[in-house]
């Protein structure tokens, strides 16, 4: 696949405007509230930019976050909450544009055109996309005045050194240049002199800090704790950037798990399913953590054929959904597999479909297994990374009687196996 294109290659009509009603779009299921998403980034874009997922959570986060009220995408494309609106509206010029203009005024007016020439190409090095996303990484200037606001690369080795981000929140956290000259909530610090960091520590080396967070500058850690020393996180986990623990949070500081807490143990499966905690739940370092929305399995019985709709007839069967998460700084390694506790059904009708991001496997329909089965092998995650899945059934309608499956019963487990090398 070709690499998405800059922001500054992008020609879109910068007057273009949208607008959602919050009251009304909170009211829709998770399914519409991402096609309708998707719509209005189409039609913002005019097809000149493909919308993934990233955009759409993106916007999710502002509609869902009390505190947070805009978020940039793509072409400068801006997202806010105005009242109860959700408006969409592209905040700077086309540099497509700005380099034509330049071109001009260089063969027209000699030296003034050199002055501009130097300003076009100083304002080159502003929103730049590191990772091919489609979304300015490094040097972002929020408000187009040619003056970089967050990820200020000041030794141009592409990576952030003034005024560095959270996860993507386009908000000033870390190393922060003060009037004075000092700087706030520096990272790699070593509290205690012993050449190892202990807060704000950037493991991979790219210029975001990656674990013992401090997110406010208080010189306390609040998410995604080394308590051991190892280099993996243990207590506080952020999985999102929200800024909110998900999974492992201790309340009280005591290095003890209280809530969310996954009991893990790498030997034994490589992942787990997250619990609400108490404060004596054991769990291991996790390398590798499973978290199902609900449940691993599914219990499927008295389907009828997803041909045949009508009033007291069931087609549907629940999806399972789950995340893997790798919190390491290395690729990882899994299986997946079947654990089949029942499957009568006759015939080769009851069907399941795997979807999933960020490189994990993908499957089209198939036939569910009669027993015990593993369907992927090896599937790579890469470091630092959450891969979400969503396994769905149906069974398949022939367009003919199907009495064989009436009454017939599916009950599987989905297990993730972490393998270790």
């Amino acid at each position: 696949m070709a690499k998405k294109k800059k922001d500054e290659e992008i020609k879109v009509e910068i007057n273009r405007r949208e607008e959602l009603n919050l009251k009304e779009f909170l009211l829709l299921d998770n399914k519409k509230q991402d096609a309708k998403i998707k719509e209005t980034l189409n039609t913002m874009y005019d097809g000149k930019i493909e919308v993934s997922k990233k955009h759409i959570d993106k916007v999710l986060d502002i509609c869902f976050d009390t505190k947070d009220n805009e978020v940039y995408l793509p072409a400068s494309l801006k997202v806010e909450k105005i009242g109860s609106k959700l408006v969409f509206t592209f905040k700077k010029a086309n540099n497509l544009v700005l380099f034509i203009l330049f071109a001009l005024a260089f063969l027209l007016i000699g030296g003034f055109a050199t002055y501009m020439g130097i300003h076009y190409l100083a304002k080159l090095e502003l929103n730049q996309d590191l990772d091919g996303d489609g979304i300015a990484d490094l040097n972002i200037d929020l408000d187009d005045d040619g003056i970089c606001d967050i990820n200020c690369d000041t030794n141009k080795d592409k990576k952030p050194d003034r005024n560095i981000d959270y996860r993507s929140n386009r908000k000033p956290i870390f190393n922060i240049l003060l009037e004075d000259g000092t700087i706030f909530n520096p990272i790699n610090q070593d509290i205690n002199g012993d050449g190892v960091c202990d807060i704000n520590c950037d493991t991979n080396e790219d210029g975001w800090p990656d674990l013992n967070i401090d997110i406010d500058g208080d010189g306390t850690v609040d998410f995604d704790r080394d308590i051991d020393g190892d280099g993996i996180k243990d207590l506080d986990i952020d999985l999102n950037g929200d800024g909110v623990c998900d999974i492992n949070c201790d309340e009280d500081k005591d290095n003890v798990c209280d809530s969310n807490c996954t009991n893990v143990n790498i030997g034994d499966n490589g992942g787990g399913t997250s619990q609400d905690g108490n404060g004596d739940i054991e769990f291991s370092t996790a390398s590798l953590i499973v978290i199902f929305d609900s449940t691993d399995g599914v219990s499927a019985d008295d389907i009828y054929p997803d041909d045949q709709v009508g009033e007291g007839v069931n087609t549907e069967v629940p999806s399972i959904g789950f995340t893997v998460q790798n919190t390491t700084n290395k690729v990882l390694y899994y299986d997946l597999s079947w654990t089949i506790i029942e499957n009568n059904f006759t015939s080769d009708n009851f069907w399941y479909k795997i979807s999933s991001d960020n490189d994990g496997f993908n499957q089209d329909w198939e036939t569910a297994p009669k027993s015990d089965y593993k369907f992927a092998t090896r599937v790579a995650i890469a470091p630092n990374t959450t891969q979400t899945y969503v396994v769905e059934f149906t069974l398949h309608g022939t367009g003919e009687e199907q009495n064989y499956d009436q009454g017939k019963r599916f009950n599987g487990q989905i297990h993730v196996d972490l393998i270790e090398e």
